[in-house]
């Protein structure tokens, strides 16, 4: 039934990474410009007579498509409610996913970081929202686990009364 307490559960999954798709996760400041790291790319801003101007952008394909990638893995696994085990299966694959999203990021992070011999760096909030995604995909996960057992002992109860 996909009024379940695991669909309310991927579907606050899939709230999260959409804000976090759309969101930059880190500030890197240089001595020339900022430069802001988000699932879609990195971006360099500069200030010039009290004014921002976006001085280059490029783009980061790998993170954008891992958050996709979550997302869609996410809407799959809410219509899967008539088949457990494979709603539980795609919701494992998803873990993986957000491990290898936030592996890339780190990585990414770190070349820019390095490659911009950059001053500082700051995180923002919207780091988190992967964290948040991947805890209600777990929690996700457990309810459906929990279904699939009940069903398992109210069958075998039934057989067993026969």
């Amino acid at each position: 039934m996909i009024q379940r307490v695991q669909s309310l559960y991927l579907l606050c999954s899939i709230v999260f990474m959409a804000i976090f798709a759309f969101t930059p996760y880190l500030n890197i400041v240089t001595t020339d410009a900022t430069y802001q790291l988000g699932s879609t790319g990195m971006q360099a801003t500069q200030i010039v007579n009290s004014t921002v101007a976006i001085v280059a952008s490029s783009p980061q394909y790998a993170v954008a498509i891992i958050a996709g990638l979550i997302i869609v893995m996410s809407v799959i696994a809410i219509f899967l409610y008539n088949n457990r085990v494979r709603q539980m299966l795609v919701c494992r694959i998803n873990i993986l996913f957000y491990i290898a999203l936030y592996v890339v990021m780190g990585i990414y992070a770190f070349t820019t970081y390095d490659h911009l011999q950059a001053i500082s760096f700051k995180t923002t909030t919207y780091i988190i929202f992967p964290i948040c995604a991947l805890i209600t995909n777990w929690l996700a996960l457990s309810a459906i686990n929990n279904d699939e057992q009940m069903v398992r002992d109210s069958e075998r109860m039934w057989t067993r009364n026969k």
